[in-house]
């Protein structure tokens, strides 16, 4: 396994691990600002490289089915992240709940779903 300083974990005071996020996902906080050198910036080139790889290898889907299916999950990724984003707290703070309502659901997560008046449930930070 290679860049355990970049496997930190999640705030379950926020998000769920198991929901959206790939076990290969990069999440860290460090003090030691060499840590952006030596790991973050090899990792980064890595899943670049990756993606690109992918990108050039992959069959395309072009059914209706799969595009459906890859829109509803992105939906339900935005909703989810609409709901629970930390940083709604502060933009509440700063600009008023309904400018940060209008952000997170419009702009953030543009794709999620919010019932009328409904605000994400972040306490203020």
């Amino acid at each position: 396994e290679q860049y355990d300083s970049l496997k930190g974990r999640m705030s379950s005071k926020f998000y769920d691990e198991t929901q959206f996020f790939s076990q290969q996902m990069l999440f860290a906080r460090f003090e030691d600002g060499k840590v952006v050198e030596q790991d973050l910036l090899p990792a980064f080139q890595d899943y670049v490289k990756t993606h690109l790889n992918l990108l050039k290898t992959t069959e395309p889907q072009t059914s209706t089915e799969d595009m459906k299916q890859v829109m509803d999950r992105q939906q339900a990724y935005d909703t989810y992240s609409a709901e629970r984003d930390p940083a709604t707290g502060l933009f509440q703070a700063m600009f008023g709940a309904e400018w940060a309502g209008d952000f997170v659901y419009d702009f953030l997560f543009s794709l999620s779903e919010r019932a009328p008046g409904q605000m994400p449930t972040i306490p203020v930070m």
